[in-house]
């Protein structure tokens, strides 16, 4: 069952996306809450009658924290038929399925940086993926060493991927297209899209990437996770769309003093210097969207990802500096 495009015709996404709310709905009780169920839906509808490109945000939580209502960091972008991942926090493929995209559709995985909130569930997405009808030419980019790691998940998954490929007489999956990319520039270029990465500010993770797609119809770029830099306002020039990662200092501030008194084995002043130095306020996001001159700036990677910070107070410091549209991300939210 070898492919050589992954491009979908209209009436196979179409259908692939009408048959998805019945998938949803059937998913074990418990499993979904009604919120989760009704983005969903509302995703797939959007997707259903969209034209042109289409980004999802699937995951816009910061940091590898479990159990929460918001998912860790993942978008799929969605054009001409092909879907392009960006970041694999958990979560991503229950999330990805959620949008009702067929797997069949996914051509592209693109990596920010090594964080198990943006990479964890790579290899799951790929081993998920094919048994879901991914192709096996599909490509992935990101940080070295994404080619030793993606061969080490497929060593270890061997086994597993043998038992479908018999059982369902399916060709394995080996490995898949890997290009590391350590510096900035161009990355990759298809019929539908160029991207180009930058190199941002995460120590002590080097290189940490940002990245920026250029489709026919809208142009989108990802901060990746930054102190204030301004490779992303260069990088995000013109872009239609800035994705940015996005810290409330006051409510990180609260939240660590919280958790310190419950018992948690970190000390305030390192804990606040480290945040500081690998991300960005959003004071400064404002500032970095409006030295872009982007049109829109979508808040995710939220810090801290707290249901009760209220979408008001995410935009306000960010509207002191930018005149653009200002989005508070939202999981499965399409833009």
């Amino acid at each position: 069952m070898t492919h050589t495009s992954n491009k979908l015709s209209r009436r196979t996404l179409l259908a692939g996306l009408s048959a998805a709310p019945a998938l949803a709905t059937a998913a074990p009780a418990g499993a979904q809450t009604a919120s989760v169920l009704t983005a969903a839906q509302q995703a797939q509808a959007a997707l259903k009658d969209a034209k042109g490109t289409k980004l999802v945000l699937l995951g816009t939580a910061a940091g590898p924290v479990p159990g929460r209502t918001r998912q860790m960091t993942s978008h799929v972008m969605l054009s001409n038929g092909a879907a392009y991942v960006l970041d694999c926090g958990l979560g991503v493929t229950d999330q990805y399925a959620r949008t009702g995209i067929p797997f069949s559709a996914m051509k592209s995985i693109f990596i920010t940086h090594h964080h198990a909130d943006h990479n964890i569930e790579y290899g799951p997405l790929l081993i998920i993926g094919w048994i879901q009808g991914m192709h096996l030419d599909v490509s992935a980019y990101g940080p070295p060493p994404l080619k030793q790691m993606t061969e080490d998940f497929m060593r270890a998954y061997k086994t597993t991927v043998d038992f479908w490929a018999e059982d369902l007489k399916m060709k394995p999956l080996v490995s898949v297209n890997v290009k590391e990319v350590s510096k900035a520039g161009l990355v990759m270029q298809d019929e539908n899209v160029k991207v180009s990465a930058t190199i941002v500010e995460h120590p002590p993770v080097k290189p940490a990437l940002g990245y920026r797609f250029d489709f026919k119809d809208r142009s989108i770029a990802f901060s990746g996770d930054t102190a204030p830099s301004e490779a992303v306002a260069k990088m995000a020039k013109g872009a239609d769309v800035l994705v940015h990662e996005t810290m409330y200092v006051p409510a990180v501030e609260k939240y660590i003093r919280e958790q310190i008194a419950k018992g948690r084995p970190v000390k305030f002043e390192p804990f606040m210097a480290h945040m500081k130095a690998d991300h960005t306020p959003i004071e400064d996001v404002g500032r970095i969207a409006q030295e872009a001159g982007v049109k829109t700036l979508v808040l995710s990677h939220l810090t801290p990802a707290i249901d009760s910070i209220t979408d008001d107070t995410w935009r306000a410091p960010a509207a002191k500096n930018f005149t653009g549209e200002i989005i508070v991300g939202k999981d499965l939210m399409v833009v």
